[in-house]
């Protein structure tokens, strides 16, 4: 199997295991099943997710949300699709991976597994085993948004992984939506880019190999 093929199989496995919760931001449906607010999965956050990740929170912060566990989860999930944290830099905040991938691409660093793209610049459009990352900056919109893709220090953000593409939209999985694994189903218009109005996105990080 492919890092690509990895990558899926491992994020979708998350999936299941927190019951297959569904935002679908083009038919705007919502079907939220496990929770961090059950105390078993807020527990398997923090023995799967931050074990990768790191961090210790306790079980009610996690169930409280006083900890935000959206970044060692996507850790995790690479770490099982077999990354290393050599090729991918498993952390508490999605900005350490966003920075690290676009700053590979403007070095047009060779070896880097995936590399940094504006949402909506020409060959940038998100596909199955992309990251897709959007500003968690208070009051962020698309334009602000932006600026986050030349930041050189740390900033709250989120990222998703693209694990299925189809006509008019892209489903990602991504960590701590909604208090679970949730796939989101989001609009792109007729070139594939991201057109989603509720979420300030601003990077695609490009898987560069299959």
């Amino acid at each position: 199997m492919g890092i690509k093929a990895s990558i899926v199989a491992a994020a979708r496995s998350e999936w299941d295991h927190w019951g297959q919760s569904v935002w679908d931001l083009v038919n705007q449906r919502l079907s939220i099943q496990h929770t961090d607010d059950e105390s078993a999965y807020a527990q398997y956050v923090i023995d799967r997710y931050c074990a990768v990740g790191g961090g210790h929170p306790s079980l009610h912060d996690v169930m409280d949300d006083r900890y935000y566990w959206s970044a060692v989860g996507m850790s995790a999930i690479m770490k099982a699709a077999g990354l290393t944290k050599a090729r991918f830099p498993f952390a508490q905040a999605h900005s350490v991976w966003i920075r690290q991938f676009i700053a590979a691409r403007k070095a047009q660093d060779s070896s880097a597994l995936f590399w940094g793209y504006r949402v909506g610049e020409a060959g940038g459009a998100p596909q199955v085993g992309d990251l897709v990352a959007y500003s968690r900056v208070p009051g962020s919109n698309p334009a602000k948004a932006a600026k986050l893709f030349d930041a050189t220090t740390s900033y709250p953000s989120h990222s998703d992984v693209v694990v299925a593409t189809g006509p008019g939209y892209v489903e990602v999985i991504g960590c701590n939506v909604r208090d679970s694994v949730t796939l989101k189903r989001l609009p792109v218009d007729d070139a594939g880019h991201l057109r989603d109005p509720v979420h300030p996105w601003f990077a695609v990080l490009k898987l560069r190999t299959d």
